[in-house]
This record gives structure tokens, sequence and C-alpha cells, in this order.
């Protein structure tokens, strides 16, 4: 507000408190006739013409404040003399149209609360009466204000004044009040001293809420049901609106219907609403207003009987429509715009028609050809490339992989730059995860690969994701592989190879999140393997799991060693005939030469040792020759370690090498155990030594139960006395872990005793 204009509202706003502060005084004193003098003069300030509609609104507030103190006096003197007749006889007599109109509307207040007349009888007269003012602004404001003080008087169903009139009055009472506001508020763009149409326009814009008060007190009406809605109140709108010839009006007055009405009336009378929109004036906007009505619409599909909804023939009609004004209104700069409409008929047609692909073919064939029409060279804005994003992701809910079969949906997907390909691809990629869609036919894996392709292969238009994004979508990648589901071998085996010479194409940095996925699903297809098929074979797969296993070693060889690790025990679970003995002691070998070789974090080191030792103390695919050398190679490995902790535990794990069902050496049992016993002592009497005694105790106790003929008892008891010693020593600085580790220890020794076990122990 510019300081001309300020300086205006104060000069009004200091007449408006001087005479409340006058009126007030004779309220005090009951005088009426100095009431209605000061109150007079008081609202005669409305008369000014020289304020912007912004400090008109200001000085609008400050006289409504009191007209509510003056409405509260005529109902004391109603109270007091009953003669309410009377106080609005006499507010006839004030001089000025404006502030007798004011104090009849807030005795009118009165009136309808006394109920000497009906509250049908009084609207009608006050709605008549305030024609008498037909100065824009001060005629859009005294409405305004009849409206804010008959809101809770009006006639309707369930309210008090329901037997002072019907629903239908009240509904002719608002109706006749927005036919004359609205009539108002647009000639305020032809009037006033502001010639700049942009300002006039700004100035209209902040009164909007005036008039758009009618259309929000008629949704609030209890009695308006759909019937009256459908056959009077619509219709009775729509012909104020278009009859207004103005832009500003139509748009503003639509999307106030849009809004305040409930969403299953705009249902019932959708054709009567899109109808209107055809004949609102060129400037409206009135792609927003559709855009507005059909996520409405949509929204409310979502919560109904879906029975209700089919009822009304949703897509022919807003696709007649639609179709429509692009041909009326299509121009090169609303692409970005159409597109956003037709991306809200695809939400409600999905709502409504959730399985209907042809619909959704349908408008995405609309998409493409509007693109083709207006933007031939392809090229698209930001906000339309945003666009076609949710057009391509708002199917894949409810349709899935019927994707596939829209021939349009690739079409929209070449207009996006590799970015946005790629971010519909992950949402493809989580729509088919999350819906747990088989893959089981060639067709289907071929298109889904083109479609997701973004995130399988680099383009010329790639850009570098951030890692956690990038983490995100192949492990998306990796969970549709796990998806895959051939209806017999051969088809799963080929759908598995299509996957394989697309991601060979992707590059490292990709290998380490898709090949592992791809490696399990070969090893699952192992038990279903036709003996007499000379085709795919076992030895065929191994070929294979051996190449991804060398290309996933090429990037991370801890994973590498790992899945080494696995393939072996999948050979050792389907081949007791060992007649794949080289490969399997080529996955061996390879991940103990990886552990030797790449391996440096001494964690990793540790943890990978520990899985060698377990796989090759469970797997027997090999002959003698090669199971010793492998045997002996690892537990070399196990026991020489970076720390005396870890020494220790590695020869333990050891031990197990040399007694399992292809491997009985009770000397190397015993050597290993010597080991980890002297390891251990050697780190003295520490709570950390203490432990791995303990340790070492455990293990020699597990060989003596398993009938290790070089396990003699003196030896353990030695062991349990250098425990024990050490325990001593240690005396209030033994951890709470080691008391409780011997404790348990010397529990299990003697409830196996107490069986007939483990004799000539001493505890």
């Amino acid at each position: 507000m510019d300081e001309e204009q300020e300086k205006y509202l104060e000069e009004s706003v200091t007449i408006v408190k001087q005479e409340a502060f006058q009126m007030q005084k004779a309220l005090d004193s009951s005088n009426m006739p100095e009431v209605l003098k000061h109150a007079a003069i008081m609202i005669s300030e409305l008369r000014a013409s020289l304020l912007s509609p912004k400090a008109y609104f200001e000085l609008y507030m400050q006289v409504f404040d009191q007209m509510s103190r003056l409405e509260s006096y005529f109902m004391e003197e109603h109270r007091r003399t009953g003669k309410i007749a009377e106080i609005y006889e006499k507010i006839q007599h004030t001089t000025n149209i404006l502030p007798r109109l004011y104090l009849l509307v807030a005795a009118g207040s009165v009136y309808i609360k006394t109920r000497e007349l009906t509250a049908k009888d009084v609207l009608k007269d006050l709605i008549e009466m305030i024609k008498g003012v037909q100065h824009p602004m001060r005629g859009l404001f005294l409405r305004y204000y009849l409206n804010k003080v008959c809101k809770d008087k009006l006639p309707d169903k369930g309210s008090e004044y329901e037997d002072s009139g019907d629903v239908t009055d009240s509904v002719d009472f608002l109706l006749q009040n927005l036919s004359e506001m609205n009539r108002l508020w647009v000639r305020m763009q032809h009037t006033g001293t502001v010639r700049d149409k942009t300002k006039r326009e700004k100035e209209r814009s902040d009164l909007k809420v005036t008039v758009g008060e009618n259309i929000v007190r008629l949704s609030n009406l209890q009695g308006v049901n759909l019937e009256l809605y459908q056959s009077v109140v619509l219709p009775r709108i729509i012909e104020i609106v278009t009859s207004s010839k103005d832009a500003i009006s139509q748009q503003y007055l639509m999307d106030c219907i849009i809004q305040a009405f409930p969403d299953d009336y705009h249902l019932h009378t959708l054709e009567l609403l899109l109808e209107a929109c055809t004949q609102l004036q060129p400037a409206v906007e009135i792609k927003g207003i559709f855009i507005n009505l059909l996520t409405r619409i949509a929204d409310f599909a979502k919560e109904a009987d879906l029975e209700i909804v089919q009822r009304v023939n949703i897509f022919d009609l807003v696709k007649t429509y639609i179709d429509k004004i692009i041909q009326e209104q299509s121009n090169p700069a609303d692409t970005a715009k159409f597109l956003e409409l037709n991306a809200a008929f695809l939400r409600l047609s999905l709502r409504c028609y959730p399985d209907n692909i042809n619909y959704v073919n349908l408008i995405l064939d609309s998409c493409v050809t509007l693109i083709d029409k207006n933007q031939s060279d392809g090229r698209l804005d930001q906000e339309s490339l945003k666009t076609i994003v949710k057009l391509l992701s708002h199917p894949l809910e409810s349709l899935s992989l019927a994707i596939l079969s829209m021939s349009n949906y690739p079409k929209l997907m070449n207009y996006l730059q590799f970015q946005s390909r790629k971010q519909v691809a992950f949402k493809i990629v989580k729509a088919v995860v999350a819906n747990k869609v088989e893959l089981s036919d060639v067709d289907t894996v071929e298109k889904l690969i083109s479609y997701i392709s973004s995130l399988l292969v680099d383009a010329n238009d790639t850009t570098e994701s951030e890692a956690y994004e990038f983490e995100d979508e192949q492990q998306g990648v990796a969970k549709i592989i796990f998806l895959i589901k051939g209806p017999d071998v051969k088809t799963h085996f080929h759908l598995l190879h299509i996957f394989r010479t697309k991601l060979s194409q992707g590059g490292n940095r990709r290998i380490k999140y898709t090949y592992p996925a791809l490696l399990f699903k070969y090893i699952k297809l192992v038990p279903n393997l036709d003996s007499n098929d000379s085709e795919i074979t076992f030895h065929h797969i191994l070929k294979i799991l051996l190449q991804l296993v060398n290309k996933i070693i090429e990037v991370d060889p801890e994973l590498g060693l790992k899945l080494s690790l696995q393939c072996a025990l999948c050979i050792h679970n389907h081949d007791p005939e060992k007649t794949h003995e080289e490969i399997a002691y080529e996955f061996i070998s390879q991940a103990l030469i990886l552990y030797q070789d790449e391996l440096t974090d001494a964690a990793a080191k540790s943890n990978a040792i520990t899985l060698a030792l377990s796989t090759l103390a469970y797997v027997n695919c090999f002959e003698e020759e090669n199971s010793e050398t492998l045997v002996h190679n690892t537990a070399q490995y196990a026991h020489k370690q970076s720390t005396k902790t870890a020494e220790v535990r590695g020869a333990l794990l050891a031990t197990e090498l040399f007694w399992t069902e292809a491997v009985r050496n009770d000397q190397r049992v015993l050597h290993y155990l010597k080991r980890a016993e002297k390891c251990a002592e050697n780190i003295g009497s520490t709570n950390e030594g203490v432990m791995l005694l303990i340790d070492t105790l455990n293990k020699y106790i597990s060989f003596l139960l398993r009938d290790v003929p070089t396990i003699e008892i003196d030896s353990i008891n030695n062991l349990i006395s250098n425990i024990n010693n050490g325990v001593k020593k240690l005396g209030g600085d033994a951890s709470q872990d080691i008391k409780v580790y011997l404790a348990n220890t010397n529990k299990y020794i003697r409830t196996r005793q107490e069986e007939g076990k483990l004799k000539g122990l001493k505890l």
C-alpha cells in the first residue's frame, strides 16, 4: 500500500474510531437517536471513493467490528421494549442510503431472531433494498456484509429457522446475491481511478473471496441435495457465470464451484460442467478448470464404489470435451498444460477403469499426437518432461507389466532425456517388484528390458546418479532378475541368457549389484536340469557361473571370493559322482588366491577365511589328493593371521578340516589344537588370553565327544588347570563374560558326565 493510500485510510479509520466511541457512549445511555446518528456517520466513511480495494477492505473490517456491537444493542432494546419494528422504521429515516442499508441489515438480522417476521420475508426485503447501492465497491461490500450477518439465519434443513421458510428461499437469496455481487465485481474492471489494466485486475483479484462467499454458503446448506443441485443450483450458477462475459469472473467462479460442492455432485453433473466450460470466454484458462475437476473426481473415485462411478460414462464424456479443447486451442506454447490435462484424465481413467488398457493407450496416443503436432522437433520444456513422467508412471500402480502391450508407451518414453527415462524405468522396476510379477515368457522379458534399458546400460546422454540412487536402481534390477520363472528349463535358461547378454553391456560398476542375482538364478535352475538334455547341462551352467564369478572378481574381489565358495557348494549338492571336481577345485583355489592376494583388511580376511574353512569342511566333491591340498593350504592360511587372537581362532577352525566325512586325520586335529593352545598361553593371563583358552577347551571337548583318538584326558585337565590359574591371577579384573563363559562350560561338562561321558575330567 502506497503512502497516499495509507494517508486516506488513516483519516477514515480515525473518524470511524471517534464515531464508534461516541456511539458506545450512546449505547451505554440507551440513547437510540444518538446511537443511530453516530453509527450513520461512522458507516458513511465507507462512501470513500479514493481508497484502493485493499485499503477499503481494512476500513470495512473496522466498521464491521463495531456493527456487531450495534446488532447486540438492537437485540437488547427489543428484549427491553419488544419494539424491533420501531427500530427498523426509525432506521428508514437515515438520510444517506449507504449507512441506512447497513443499519437495516443489522436490524433485519435481529428481526429474524425475534421471529416477528419470517426469515424468508426479511431476507427478501433486504435483498431488494440493497439494490439501491450500485457503486461497484460499496455495493460489493454491502452485500458481503449481508452475507456475513445472515449466514446463520438462512432457512435450511435442520436449522433453527427451518420453519421460517425453506431451503429454496435460501437458495434464491444466495443466488440473487451472487448474481448482483458478480455484476458489481465485473464492473470494477471498467470503473475507478486506476488506468493500468494489470493493476485493476490485481485489485479485483483481492476482492474475489467476497463474491465466492455466496457459493460457499450454498454448498453448506444441508437442504441442497443432489436433486436440487442438479435442477436449480448448478444451472443458475452457470447462467450467472456464462452471462458475465468476463474471463476473471468466469475463471474464479468455475474454480469455486469445483472446490465448494461435493465430488459426487460433480460426478452426476459432469456433462453440464464440461459443457459450461466450452461457453466461457477465450481468455479463460479452461485447461486448469478441467484439471481441477478431473482431479477431484479421481480422488472421489478412489474411495467410492466403482459401480456408482462407472454408471456415468466418464471416459467417453471427458475425452470428447478434451479432444474438442485440444482441437480448438492447441498451440506449441500450451503443450505442457495440455499434457498436464491428459495426465489428470489418465489418473481419473485409472481410478474408474483400473484394468482398461485400451483407455490408457488412447490417452497416451492423444499425448503423442499433441507433441508431434506442436513440437515436431521433439524438444520439450522441463514442465512437459515432468508431466510425461507422470503420464508414464500413473498406469504402473494398477496395470504393472500390462504397459508392455501399449504401443504409445515407448513412444512417450523416447521424448524423455536420459535422467527422466531412468526415473520412469525405476518406477517400472518398483511396480513389477511390488506386484511380484513372474517373468515367464521371452516377449515380456525383451520388452521389459527395452523399457528399463536406461538402468542397464549407459547411453549417449547418460548423466551420473548419486551413489545411493545408483545403488537403489541396481538393487531393483537384481530383484527383477529374481522374478524370472520360465515354464520349463529351456525357456527359463533362455530368459536368463537374455538378461545376461544385456547386463554384460552395462559396464563394471553395475556388475556387483546385478551379477550375483543372475548367478543365484542359475544355481536355482540346477536341480531342475534334465539329465537327458544335451543342450543345457550342469557342466554348461558351471561354465557360466565361472564366467560370472570372474567378472565379479574384477570389480569386487571379496564378493567374488564368497560367490566362488557358493558355487563350490552348488557342485557338492548336485554332483555326488564328483564328475565336476576340476571346476570345484578351481572355485575353491580361486577363493584362496583372492584371500591371499587381494584382501588387505584384517576383518575382511578373518571373515573370508572363516567362510572358506566352513565351506571346505562341508563339501565332499574332491578326490583325496585334491582334498588334501586344499585342506592343508586353507589350514595354513587360517593359522597365519595378523593378530594372536586371530591365529588362535584360525587354528581352532582349521581343526574341523581334518575330521569330516571325507577326511579323518586325528594327528592334524591334535596339531592345530596344540597350536591354538600354545598361542593362547603366549598371550598371557589376560581376559583375552583366558577367553581363548576356554574356546580351545570347548574345541577339545567337542573332539573328545566325537571320539578322536589323539585327544587325551590329561591334556584337557592340564588346560582346565591353566584356565583356573589364569582366572585366579586376574582376580577382580576378570571380566563378567569370562566368568559366565567358564561357568557355562563347566555346567556343560557336568551335564555330559552325568550322562556317563567325559569321564576323568577334573573341574
